[in-house]
C-alpha cells in the first residue's frame, strides 16, 4: 500500500482529483437503481454494451442500435431461450467485490425427444416432383406385396440426438445407410392363386439408401431387393426388388437438370388372366429406365421439359406339362416427352399444368394373336403442390388420357386420371400419408387392349415410444381390361411393428391380409403372411 503520509514541500490531491472522487461516488446510487430495475443487468454486462461488445463469445454481435437478438431482455421474454443463457449472467440476489453478480455456468441446451421428430417429420421438404419419376409400369399380376414393399414415408434425417437412429456410412460427400433383414414365418397362399396351399416363408431382403451432403447439386436414391422362399412350395419361390437414383444438377441460380433411373423387378402369380394355362413356377417380370428433365425459372414461373425412356421384359413360363410359354412378343419399349408449367402464387402453393405425350413400341410389330399392339397415348393433367404450416403438403392432380393402338381392331383406352400425394405430421408422434395414381398396362388377353388401373395407398405410422413404431398401410385397386368383361376389385392391408434395440439392430412383426375378387374364371384369391425377423442397419 502506498505511504499517504505527507513531507514537507509536497502539494495534496488538488481539485481534479477531488472531481474525480465526486463523480465515482454519483456513479454509485445510479448503478444500484439499474440493477434493482433490471436484475438482469449488472454493472459489468452495462461496461460491455457501452463498449459495443457481446458479453457472449457465441452470440452474432450486437447489431446497428444497440438491438442486439441475443440481450438478455430478449431472452427473457422467450423461454426457449432461457437455458442457453451467456455465462456473463447474472443471479439475482448476488454480489461480488466489482459490483456484478457472479458467473453461473451455461446451461445444457436439452429438448422433449418428441422435438426432433416433429422437426423432421414437419420440416422434411416434398420429394423430387413425382413429373421426373413415373412409376415404372409392371404387369398386373396381382396385389403389392405389404410384407415385402418399402416403408410409404420417406425415412427422416439423420438426428445425432436420437440413440436409435443409424448413423450410415460416410464416403466423401456421400452418406450409405445399408440395411439387411431376415424374417421367418407363414403364408397362407404362396401362389396367390384360387388353390390355397400355405407353406412356412422365409424372407431375405437387403436395402441401400443413399443421400449427399453437397453446398450445391444432390444425389439420392434408395435400391431393395428381397427374395421369398417356401420350402413346402418350391414353386412358389420368387424375387423382388425395385429403386430409383435420382441426380439434381444447379447448373444455374434458376437452371437445374434432374437425372433419375430407376428399376422394378416382379413375377406374375399363376391365376393371372394373361396366363391362358396353369405355370410351374412364377415368370419374372422386370422394367427399368431413366429420365432427364430440365427445369428454368422465370421469376414466379417454372417451365420443365422432360424426356423419358423404359423398357419392360417378360421371362417365358413354363406349363405344368413341361411345354414353354412363349411371353417376349410382348417386350415392349416406351419413349416420352413431359412438357409442365407451374406458376407460384405464394409460397408453398403453385398450380401446374402437366402433359405427357408417349408411345410404346414392342419388339415384335405383331404379336401371337396376330395384333398389332403398339400405341400413342396422352395424357393431360391439372393440379397443385401445396404447403401448410410444415404440417400438411403434397400434390394433387386430375386430368384425362387417351391410348390409341395401331390396330384398328383395338379399342381405344380412355377416362379420368386422378394423381396425388399427401402427407400430414398429424402430432409430434403421428404421421399419415395418402396417394392414388392412375395408368394404363399392357396385356395379351383375346380382346383387350389394355388395362385401365387405378390405385389409391395410405399409409399411417405412429411412434409408441422413441424405439417403437407402429405402422398401418392399406391399398385399393382396380383393374379394367378394356374391350372385355374382366373387371378386378382387391385390397391389402397390413400392420408391421419395428422395436429397435440400438442403432444398429431391430426386431420387425408384420401381418399382411390380400383380397382380389376377379370376373376371370380362376383369377381370385385371399391370402395371410405372418413374419418375425430381425433388421440389422451395418
Amino acid at each position: 500500500m502506498a505511504d499517504e503520509r505527507r513531507t514537507p514541500g509536497q502539494a495534496g490531491p488538488g481539485i481534479p482529483a477531488l472531481v474525480l472522487a465526486a463523480c465515482l461516488l454519483a456513479a454509485g446510487p445510479v448503478e444500484a437503481q439499474v440493477a434493482a430495475s433490471d436484475p438482469g443487468q449488472g454493472f459489468g454486462q452495462g461496461l460491455g454494451q457501452g463498449l459495443g461488445q457481446a458479453t457472449d463469445p457465441s452470440l452474432a454481435g450486437p447489431l446497428p442500435g444497440g438491438r442486439d437478438p441475443g440481450t438478455f431482455a430478449l431472452r427473457a421474454a422467450n423461454p426457449a431461450l432461457q437455458g442457453s443463457l451467456a455465462r456473463g449472467v447474472a443471479r439475482p440476489g448476488a454480489s461480488s467485490r466489482f459490483g456484478t453478480r457472479p458467473r453461473t455456468p451455461a446451461q445444457r441446451r436439452t429438448r422433449p425427444p418428441t422435438t426432433a421428430i416433429t422437426r423432421q417429420a414437419t420440416q422434411q421438404g416434398i420429394a423430387e416432383d413425382a413429373r421426373l419419376r413415373p412409376t415404372v409400369q409392371i404387369p398386373v399380376s396381382g396385389l403389392p406385396d405389404i410384407a415385402g414393399a418399402v416403408p410409404l414415408l420417406r425415412r427422416r434425417t439423420i438426428d445425432p440426438l436420437d440413440p436409435y437412429g443409424p448413423l450410415g456410412i460416410r464416403v466423401g460427400g456421400l452418406t450409405l445407410f445399408p440395411a439387411l433383414q431376415q424374417s421367418v414365418g407363414y403364408d397362407s397362399n404362396p401362389d396367390r392363386s384360387i388353390y390355397r396351399r400355405g407353406s412356412m416363408a422365409l424372407r431375405s431382403q437387403g436395402e441401400l439408401r443413399v443421400e449427399s451432403d453437397w453446398s450445391s447439386h444432390a444425389l439420392t436414391g434408395e435400391a431393395r431387393f428381397g427374395y421369398f422362399n417356401y420350402p413346402d412350395n418350391r414353386n412358389a419361390n420368387r424375387p423382388d426388388g425395385d429403386g430409383a437414383m435420382r441426380l439434381r444438377l444447379d447448373v444455374a441460380r434458376d437452371t437445374r437438370v434432374d437425372v433419375e433411373g430407376r428399376y422394378a423387378l416382379t413375377t406374375q402369380r399363376a391365376g393371372s388372366p394373361d396366363l391362358s394355362a396353369q405355370v410351374r413356377d412364377r415368370p419374372l417380370v422386370a422394367a427399368y429406365g431413366g429420365t432427364v428433365g430440365l427445369t428454368q425459372s422465370f421469376n414466379r414461373l417454372q417451365v420443365t421439359v422432360a424426356g423419358l425412356i423404359d423398357r419392360q421384359t417378360f421371362e417365358n413360363a413354363q406349363l405344368a406339362d413341361g411345354t414353354l410359354l412363349r411371353q417376349d412378343d410382348r417386350n415392349a419399349n416406351q419413349y416420352g416427352l413431359r412438357l409442365r408449367t407451374g406458376y407460384e402464387i405464394r409460397p408453398g402453393f403453385t398450380p401446374f399444368v402437366d402433359t405427357l405425350v408417349d408411345t410404346r413400341v414392342h419388339d415384335f410389330a405383331v404379336d401371337q394373336s396376330g395384333l398389332r399392339r403398339d400405341s400413342d397415348g396422352i395424357t393431360v393433367r391439372a393440379g397443385s403442390s401445396f404447403e401448410v404450416s410444415r404440417l400438411l403438403l403434397g400434390e394433387v392432380s386430375g386430368g384425362y388420357l387417351t391410348r390409341r393402338f395401331v390396330d384398328s381392331r383395338l379399342r381405344d383406352v380412355t377416362g379420368p386420371v386422378i394423381d396425388g400425394s399427401v402427407t400430414w405430421a398429424a402430432t409430434a408422434l403421428t404421421s399419415l400419408r395418402v396417394g392414388a395414381s392412375t395408368g394404363v398396362l399392357e396385356t395379351i388377353v383375346p380382346g383387350a387392349s389394355g388395362i385401365l388401373t387405378r390405385t389409391a395407398v395410405a399409409e399411417l405410422t405412429h411412434d409408441l415410444r422413441r424405439n417403437l413404431r407402429l405402422t398401418l398401410t392399406g391399398t385399393l385397386i382396380s383393374n379394367d381390361y378394356q374391350g372385355t368383361s374382366i373387371r378386378e376389385q382387391g385390397y391389402s392391408a397390413g400392420v408391421r411393428l419395428d422395436y429397435r434395440l440400438n442403432r444398429w439392430l431391430g426386431v420387425r412383426a408384420s401381418y399382411a391380409r390380400e383380397l382380389l375378387r376377379s370376373t376371370a374364371v380362376g383369377s381370385s384369391y385371399h391370402s395371410d403372411t405372418y413374419l418375425v425377423g430381425v433388421r440389422v442397419n451395418p
